[in-house]
């Protein structure tokens, strides 16, 4: 551990105001927010089984992220003489693994896995790379953290992709919804925030996406007016479910899962259906 604390130390010697802005704004490649933001763009402008393999990858990977921490329960680096932590508002539950780092790793893994670009590879890598070591840089996480969600993130985003070519083969939509119930009741067991938020949108997205397929099927091909309709009405439907349902629902953890279970089942299985109807 001390090794680890010289590591973070010597990464910090080098701080400075450019550099804080640099890796503050870098850390929001890893943030959940924009990679679903960026997913949706997928999912509603190029490839509709894409972008939602983008989205059920990143979610998931983040139920992943909260069972490995809530196993090993390491405390992070934050409050350790010598070190200066920064944006801990994005420091949430335990260390191990960064869940910033395993984000940005499943979703440019499976970005690169999707198009297979070679200048995608390599800004993947970089940012990726970056990512955690704003990470680092920030104060927020140690070394290992980082190291090790790289690999969990890369090795997710491997596992799901060849899920997902099994599911689109066979057209088994419903192991979906049953992953998804795996990682409901895994939430119930470790019962942190975090995952309950994380296992109730992919609940939601995934019984939405299920239904989408069965029995709304809309088109990805559409006029540009009608593409910014369809923004608004996901994204923003998005925002107002979660913000509406937070004013009447109770402060727990059950009405916490509930309530992105409906954010998720609302971008991913009605908002579908009123985005289709602009198409006709």
């Amino acid at each position: 551990m001390e090794f680890q604390i010289e590591i973070i130390k010597f990464i910090q010697t080098f701080s400075n105001a450019f550099l804080d802005v640099f890796f503050e704004a870098l850390t929001l490649f890893g943030e959940e927010t924009l990679l679903v933001v960026i997913a949706s763009y997928v999912f509603l402008s190029i490839d509709k089984n894409k972008g939602y393999k983008l989205i059920f990858t990143i979610v998931s990977g983040t139920c992943f992220n909260a069972i490995i921490k809530n196993i090993f329960k390491i405390q992070r680096p934050i409050g350790i003489e010598g070190i200066l932590s920064k944006r801990v508002e994005t420091a949430t539950g335990y260390s191990f693994p960064s869940g910033h780092t395993q984000a940005s790793s499943t979703f440019w893994t499976t970005l690169c896995l999707i198009f297979k670009k070679k200048y995608l590879y390599i800004f993947s890598i970089i940012l990726i790379f970056l990512v955690g070591l704003s990470r680092i840089y920030l104060g927020v996480h140690w070394p290992t953290d980082v190291v090790f969600a790289a690999i969990f993130g890369f090795s997710w985003a491997l596992l799901i992709n060849k899920a997902f070519d099994y599911i689109y083969k066979s057209k088994n939509y419903y192991i979906i919804i049953f992953c998804s119930v795996i990682f409901t009741i895994l939430t119930l067991i470790f019962g942190d925030n975090d995952f309950y938020k994380s296992s109730g949108l992919l609940l939601g997205l995934s019984v939405g996406y299920v239904l989408e397929n069965k029995y709304i099927n809309f088109s990805n091909i559409m006029s540009f007016k009608n593409k910014v309709f369809s923004y608004i009405i996901m994204l923003g439907g998005l925002l107002l479910i979660k913000s509406v349902l937070k004013l009447f629902f109770p402060s727990t953890l059950i009405f916490s899962l509930i309530r992105y279970f409906f954010v998720g089942f609302w971008g991913f299985g009605i908002a579908p259906y009123f985005i289709k109807k602009l198409q006709k």
